[in-house]
């Protein structure tokens, strides 16, 4: 059986009714109304049984899922936040791993870089003579975090998420090259 819903349009003062057999209608609902206009929306202010001397001649076409639309917003503004953070890691680390890639397969580009990292090493030189501590505290271009203990000529470097189970041998020159092509980056002792 039909009720007759009373609806404020968008942007109109006056309420108008409507026939409706929508039955999870209530009130505050937005809905779509075939009017005298074409089809326009609304706000359902009451819903009645009887028609209460109103007589609808026109009926409301169907209800509005707005909860939907609002779920399909907020996604779509967590993948775009998601993609932007991942463009920003991503050319944050883009121009290192080029480099180092460029560098195993070109000799110019080898040379050119162990220069520029020679230069940038007489400016840095504090950050990157770990060869004068016996351990420290590093995380790689994924972020993972390390420890580095030194051995004798190398280092034994060890996961520390992982409990420090597995470990890998650098020589001194591979460590002092990660660290000055920033593919480590030593933090603080822990």
């Amino acid at each position: 059986m039909a009720k007759i819903a009373i609806v404020k349009h968008n942007g109109s003062q006056t309420p108008y009714a409507f026939y409706t057999e929508i039955i999870d209608l209530k009130k505050d609902d937005l809905v779509v109304c075939d009017t005298q206009r074409g089809y326009e929306t609304g706000r359902v202010l009451r819903i009645s049984d009887s028609d209460q001397g109103v007589k609808p001649t026109r009926w409301i076409v169907s209800k509005v899922d707005t909860k939907g639309h609002v779920e399909r917003v907020e996604k779509e503004k967590r993948i775009s936040y998601l993609k932007q953070q991942i463009d920003i890691r991503r050319n944050e680390f883009t121009d290192v791993f080029i480099n180092l890639l460029l560098s195993q397969n070109d000799k110019a580009m080898y040379s050119l870089l162990k220069e520029l990292n020679e230069l940038t090493n007489n400016i840095n030189e504090n950050k990157n003579n770990v060869e004068l501590k016996d351990s420290f505290h590093f995380k790689d271009m994924s972020g993972k975090t390390f420890r580095a203990y030194k051995n004798n000529d190398c280092y034994v470097v060890l996961h520390s998420s992982d409990g420090g189970t597995v470990g890998y041998f650098y020589t001194i020159k591979s460590v002092k090259e990660n660290l000055a092509n920033r593919a480590w980056e030593l933090l603080e002792d822990i």
